[in-house]
């Protein structure tokens, strides 16, 4: 049986996420430009939005500025600016990447990262190293579809043993965190029961 990652690190895939690519995209990684952007995290459903300065003319940097709300309602402001870099592309032009601005143990981290991520908890935004996240396929077993059927299984054992831990299932009309981990893995074990199991097992 393969190793399960579940109960170990949190999920990029469960993160509030910038990335330098969706900035491009829009065009906004030329010049000075100033923009808005909303997402909806996967666990909770709630719309997250975010502030955003991008200033690529003066030593390029983005500006943040967002608002969190904790479970006892407490908001708190951030604005504060994420430095820019650049590599030249193979085919002329330039590419460009954000700076990790975050600090563990005292050391700012620096990585030169295409995407930076909010994760549960956190109060900046930081590459995947700082906040240790991994990827819900990392979640998987590593033996295949046949892996899987044994993480489905393993998903039950883990519901059952959150459901008995729960002592309050919202708080302030939003699921409690071992509520919102319960929807997740319950959503995931779904898809793997949509599988066309009896044809595999042939």
């Amino acid at each position: 049986m393969g190793r399960y990652y579940w109960d170990k690190k949190d999920t990029v895939e469960d993160c509030t996420k910038l990335s330098i690519f969706k900035l491009k995209e829009f065009g906004l990684l030329t010049g000075f430009h100033g923009t808005g952007l909303t997402w909806t995290r996967k666990l909770s459903g709630h719309t997250n939005s975010v502030g955003i300065v991008v200033n690529v003319l003066d030593e390029p940097h983005i500006k943040l500025n967002y608002t969190i709300t904790d479970r006892e309602d407490n908001k708190t402001d951030y604005d504060y600016k994420v430095a820019l870099t650049t590599t030249q592309c193979n085919f002329s032009g330039k590419r460009y990447w954000f700076i990790c601005p975050l600090v563990r143990n005292g050391v700012p981290c620096g990585r030169r990262v295409g995407t930076l991520f909010l994760s549960s908890g956190g109060k900046y935004f930081g590459c995947r190293h700082c906040y240790d996240l991994s990827y819900e396929s990392r979640n998987e077993c590593r033996l295949g579809r046949f892996g899987q059927l044994g993480y489905v299984l393993k998903a039950e054992r883990q519901v059952q043993e959150l459901r008995e831990k729960v002592k309050r299932w919202t708080y302030r009309g939003r699921p409690t965190r071992k509520v919102r981990r319960i929807n997740a893995i319950t959503k995931r074990m779904g898809s793997y029961a949509s599988m066309d199991w009896e044809r595999l097992l042939l």
